[in-house]
């Protein structure tokens, strides 16, 4: 039985990676954090609440200090609030609903010692005009409750600043999951919680909007990685996986530490006797058939070390460092004999292509003969891909092995077939693919048809590792996810790894350098399967939220828009009073009148602001520039480090009206630095930043309780003129002929920093293109710009300019164009419309043209 136990671990060990659930909900930022920058979700959603109403939504609680809180404040005509509060601590734990100084309903602590941390349970709270009812994962409670009459219900979740119902309580949990129902079971709004804006999710049946301050969204745990640990550890530490058991271990002469990924804690276990080999390369694997760490060795009649969990103890006590023989090699036990097999590696000057099998108990290594030579190689990374196949990927090396012959990177993939040991080559991509080589293990998903790996240049000392994917049965799509890693690389000296663990969930990516007699390791951690930073965003109205374009897309935009503008002025100047010969099939009618002379005075009278301003001015449309109080370009005066300041001040200072922290700018551009270094740092630049500002009127950098912001005066910014046209235009604000001048229309096809290419900036310019569409959407329904037909073609091209396939901007410039009788025109906007479509959809657009031009807006 135990034998059957170990061989099911063993084989759960070689599973592939299976298709896994996208995290979503939204995490309260609760007692750990400051009061200001506590989670708080607000929705109030229209509806007729008279005769009751139901919340229904999931909630998950995590142990901190502090449990305190409230859950949800249900408030009937602001001058009512229903209050969900929870204090789940070890000790104690509580759940009540309360309205005013009255408990009403309160659950048993006996049930609710049942829940587990970090578990989802669902809550279901119904308020009716005379009674109350609460369901806790199954457990109802309910009372009656004096007559109320409903009219307007808001929802407050964790931190309230309502203006009667203020708190600022917030227990540690998150929610996914809301769904509100009236008396009779119809569902008013559901809010997954999953994609998402910057700032607001939309419910998925009338995208009625959810308000959210300090978010933290769990989708977004599947774009970015996470510092789980860092550890300076004795020199030549080893690293392995135990994805059975949700371990990682780091095993050297002293210690074996064990970290933990189920609840992210380290273990010390000091062994009773021996110690793994000391090797420079990384030689120890987890053993899942007899539970055990093996530490390997080269040198002839040498045994592995072997540690046992039962009595602490290492089978060697060899502690001689050793030189390596095969670095970077690449290791996997087989199911078939539970042998170790080593595969590739670098020493002595050459480069391996051996595969090398060694059993527990024996002296030497056993050469394994296969049919199609792999050409020999290091720092590749493999994984199984099945319980019978061994996949390698990439490396570098040379066809003769030999160092002196140089060095070439691979791109390939090749197949092993672990009973027969045939060998296949499947694919290989470009190499004009830029230069990387690939950590030591990689990941493999066949059901999603996936292959990811850690990929870093090597052609430098200050790398970087990236994650990246390709298709598993060709190599193509290749797609980079989540933000770069910092790695020190210095060949035999440095070792980086991604393992995949099933029980949490999540992809692991773990370096060593050693330097200095310390082996410096740091853990990140990502949610599977990563996304890109656009997947998590929501559909907002018709639009796709997308991440801005490459600089290729955006120069193909303007040409196509000067294309059109071009054929405009000929066709205004060869044909403006001909009627065209073709006429699609239930044309709208087309009269004298839809030109009225209303409509050409708005024309004429529309005068808009200039292209640029040249005298205290900060742009960041369509590229950075800083001019000084004289018109003079300081660009070049920025440092990248003084850039990257500024603009993230001035972005943080927009988007949460209180700028940035010290802490984030320390994450953001120091995360590489000591804590004194970091703050040295930011002294100096913030320093060197107050003396360029100075040289432009009416901007200061200020500093207001922990956080940086700018407080402009009298100098301009184009970014914070649209933004606060966005905001003008979203609170309703009405275009007039007083105010139509001093709308920026001229700024809204600019792409915001397209030159600056940094991880934690596309979220702001995915955020900022959607809130230009959404202003464009807008401003095209208002009455004022309803009638000039100059105006809404100039609307559509600049949503034109952040998404060429945004049916809305097709269907308002063609509809114009058609209704001013410039068919031809109109048709080809269509055609280019259609074509960029099928380029970068790779699909047909379903509507005709006469559909288009007959669409209601």
């Amino acid at each position: 039985m135990q034998k059957t136990l170990i061989f099911l671990l063993l084989m759960l060990a070689l599973i592939p990676v299976e298709a896994q659930n996208i995290s979503s909900g939204l995490y309260f930022a609760a007692h750990t954090s400051i009061k200001e920058e506590r989670t708080s979700l607000i929705l109030s959603p229209e509806f007729d609440a008279s005769k009751g109403l139901t919340l229904d939504f999931d909630i998950k609680f995590r142990p901190e200090e502090h449990n305190y809180g409230y859950v949800f404040r249900i408030i009937i005509d602001d001058e009512k609030s229903f209050d969900l509060i929870a204090n789940i601590t070890p000790e104690k734990r509580a759940l009540n609903l309360i309205e005013g100084n009255n408990v009403y309903l309160a659950f048993d602590e006996e049930l609710l010692n049942q829940y587990s941390w970090n578990k989802w349970a669902h809550i279901r709270c119904s308020i009716y005009p005379d009674s109350l009812r609460l369901i806790f994962d199954n457990q109802t409670l309910q009372s009656q409750y004096k007559f109320i009459n409903i009219k307007n219900v808001k929802f407050y979740f964790g931190y309230s600043d309502h203006e009667k119902f203020h708190s600022s309580d917030v227990p540690p949990m998150s929610i996914r999951n809301i769904k509100i129902t009236d008396n009779k079971n119809k569902t008013i709004a559901y809010w997954p919680l999953k994609e998402h804006l910057s700032h607001s999710c939309l419910d998925s049946l009338y995208q009625i909007p959810a308000t959210v301050t300090n978010p933290t969204w769990e989708i977004n745990k599947h774009t970015k990685w996470v510092k789980e640990k860092t550890l300076a550890l004795p020199i030549y530490t080893q690293i392995c996986h135990a994805p059975s058991k949700g371990n990682i271990y780091f095993a050297n002469s002293s210690f074996v530490l064990v970290y933990s990924t189920i609840d992210n804690t380290l273990d010390t276990i000091y062994p009773a006797h021996g110690a793994p080999y000391t090797e420079i390369n990384n030689q120890l694997i987890y053993q899942p058939y007899y539970d055990e760490l093996w530490s390997y060795d080269f040198d002839p009649l040498k045994q592995m070390s072997i540690f046992n969990f039962k009595d602490n103890t290492w089978t060697n006590n060899d502690r001689e460092i050793k030189n390596p023989e095969y670095s970077q090699h690449n290791t996997f036990i087989s199911p078939n004999d539970s042998c170790l097999y080593i595969f590739g590696g670098y020493g002595n000057y050459q480069y391996k292509n051996l595969i090398l099998k060694k059993g527990r108990t024996q002296d030497d290594w056993i050469p394994v003969s296969y049919n199609e030579e792999i050409p020999p190689r290091y720092l590749s990374g493999s994984d199984y891909k099945n319980r019978d196949t061994i996949l390698v990927f990439g490396g570098c090396g040379n066809p003769q092995g030999k160092q002196e012959l140089g060095v070439i990177n691979y791109y390939d993939l090749y197949a092993i077939d672990i009973n027969t040991f045939k060998t296949k080559k499947l694919w290989t991509i470009p190499n004009d693919t830029k230069n990387f080589v690939v950590g030591n293990h990689i990941v493999t998903d066949e059901t999603n048809n996936k292959l990811y790996a850690l990929c870093f240049p090597n052609d430098c000392s200050n790398s970087y590792i990236l994650l990246k994917s390709f298709d598993l049965t060709d190599g193509n799509n290749c797609t980079n996810y989540a933000d770069t890693i910092p790695f020190s690389f210095n060949d035999v000296n440095s070792f980086c790894t991604l393992y995949y663990d099933s029980l949490q969930s999540k992809l692991y990516a773990v370096t060593n350098y050693n330097y200095n007699n310390k082996s410096n390791i740091n853990i990140y951690s990502l949610a599977y399967p990563p996304l890109k930073i656009e997947d998590t965003l929501q559909t907002v109205a018709g639009h796709k939220a997308l991440v801005t374009k490459t600089g290729f897309f955006i120069g193909i935009g303007i040409c196509i828009i000067a294309g059109m503008g071009c054929m405009y002025l000929c066709y205004r100047k060869k044909k403006r009073r001909r009627k065209e010969s073709h006429i699609p099939h239930n044309p709208p009618v087309v009269t004298n009148t839809d030109r009225s002379s209303k409509t050409t005075t708005q024309d004429e009278n529309y005068k808009p602001q200039p292209d640029i301003h040249k005298k205290s001015s900060i742009l960041f449309l369509d590229g950075f520039q800083v001019w000084d109080k004289n018109g003079a370009d300081i660009t070049k005066s920025f440092t990248p480090i003084l850039k990257q300041l500024l603009i993230l001040i001035i972005l943080y200072s927009v988007n949460n009206k209180k700028g940035i922290s010290n802490v984030t700018l320390r994450e953001l551009l120091w995360f590489d630095k000591t804590d004194e270094s970091a703050q040295n740092n930011r002294r100096v630049n913030i320093r060197k930043l107050k003396l360029l500002l100075e040289k432009l009127d009416g901007v200061e950098l200020v500093k207001e309780s922990t956080y940086w912001a700018l407080k402009f005066t009298h100098a301009y910014c184009d970014y914070i003129d649209v933004c606060n046209w966005i905001d003008k235009v979203k609170n309703k604000e009405p275009i007039t002929a007083e105010n139509i001048n001093d709308l920026p229309l001229n700024l809204l096809s600019g792409q915001l920093l397209p030159y600056v290419q940094t991880d934690w900036l596309d979220s702001f310019k995915s955020d900022y293109t959607n809130s230009v569409l959404d202003m464009a959407i807008n401003l095209s329904k208002q009455e004022y710009i309803k009638g000039n037909n100059e105006l809404l073609i100039q609307i559509a091209n600049s949503m034109f300019a952040h998404d060429k396939t945004d049916e809305y901007a097709l269907i308002l410039k063609c509809h114009t164009l058609y209704k001013q009788g410039r068919t031809s025109l109109a048709k080809t906007t269509f055609d280019t419309f259609c074509n960029e479509y099928k380029a970068m959809l790779n699909t047909n657009y379903t509507k005709t043209f006469n559909e288009v031009i007959n669409c209601q807006l």
